[in-house]
């Protein structure tokens, strides 16, 4: 009697393309791609976007993708800024998921390999994240847990916490997504004041797409530099109300339905326009 069993279905095994936008980073990159070089998932391509550095980055990541195979690095001719540069990775990858490996990160040998787990066992999931130890260029640090999203199912849900900008709400930035979420969502766009906290309307956009699928272990260490670009915002009201803009447009711009559209949209200028009314109490001069 012939065996009529079905034959074994091949485990899922995805490419995954580490995005790397560094500029200036001679002095921390070689942790961030060492740690890439660790990861025990094998299906990985490292994509790197040296973006005119006037240091010697160009030369440890060219030295760097001499040693491997996997690693692709696309120096620019003109400082392009780190959105821009994020964008055309995105452009460039050939991974069926993918997520941003930051200069100045690093993560565990684990990290790709149980977020890819994660997105297998939840495919409704458009992002994977972990826990984030965060490290102060005085070398303080803490461990930052970004759990608001935990009981959000749908887009209107998902949306309502991160158009709130919640603590901690650029966690998930780190995350591995899949790769038709770069061309639904447009990329990351800038607003009326340019780069000033793109991601926000980037990850916004994303969470009406899919869940977000928190692992709940400490596998990314982010260590901030006296240079970071968001050490160095001002958070000016001008850039508030920018973002503010760019979020209620990032919304009408989703697929999600007319009324739906129309609740987040409101809430996102009313709840943003009484978060720029606190940050002025709490930063207006004292008069001593």
């Amino acid at each position: 009697m012939l065996d009529q069993s079905l034959p074994p279905v091949a485990p899922w095994q995805p490419k995954v393309t580490a995005l790397v936008p560094c500029y200036n980073s001679a002095a921390f990159v070689t942790r961030a791609l060492d740690s890439l070089a660790a990861q025990t998932w094998p299906n990985l391509e490292i994509l790197i976007g040296e973006d005119c550095s006037t240091d010697n980055t160009f030369d440890i990541v060219t030295a760097f993708a001499a040693t491997r195979g996997d690693v692709r690095v696309l120096r620019r001719s003109e400082n392009l800024g780190w959105l821009r540069n994020a964008n055309d990775l995105m452009a460039n990858a050939t991974g069926e998921l993918m997520f941003f490996a930051f200069h100045d990160d690093a993560v565990e040998p684990s990290y790709v390999e149980k977020l890819v787990a994660a997105l297998r066992d939840n495919p409704g999931a458009v992002l994977a994240y972990t826990d984030m130890q965060l490290f102060q260029p005085d070398g303080s640090g803490e461990i930052k847990v970004f759990d608001a999203l935990a009981a959000t199912h749908t887009p209107l849900a998902r949306g309502l916490v991160m158009g709130g900008l919640v603590t901690d709400w650029w966690l998930p930035n780190r995350g591995l997504f899949r790769s038709w979420a770069f061309a639904r969502a447009g990329g990351i766009k800038p607003n009326a004041e340019g780069e000033f906290s793109a991601d926000w309307t980037w990850l916004l956009h994303l969470s009406l797409l899919g869940d977000f699928v928190r692992v709940p272990e400490t596998l990314c260490r982010k260590y901030f530099q006296k240079t970071s670009l968001s050490r160095n915002w001002a958070f000016s009201p001008a850039q508030r109300r920018a973002l503010r803009q760019a979020g209620m447009r990032e919304v009408w711009n989703s697929r999600l339905d007319l009324p739906r559209r129309a609740v987040l949209a409101v809430y996102i200028g009313l709840n943003l326009a009484r978060l720029g009314v606190l940050w002025r109490r709490v930063t207006a001069p004292t008069g001593r």
